[in-house]
């Protein structure tokens, strides 16, 4: 499950603002962007895979 700094991140970035400007946003470090980011992405990988999984077994749709 993504954090809610992490969707905020995401939803920044996904709205072409660097990094820096993210953390200006946010009133974070453009490190803690960076983790936020990494993680988010890294989760939404697994979730992917996990789905994939999931429908080869006919476990969901």
């Amino acid at each position: 499950m993504l954090t809610e700094k992490e969707i905020e991140v995401l939803e920044l970035r996904a709205k072409k603002l660097t990094q820096i400007e993210v953390s200006k946003k946010l009133g974070i470090s453009q490190a803690a962007v960076s983790h936020f980011e990494k993680n988010a992405l890294r989760k939404v990988k697994e979730a992917e895979e996990t789905m994939q999984v999931a429908r080869r077994l006919k476990l969901t749709k």
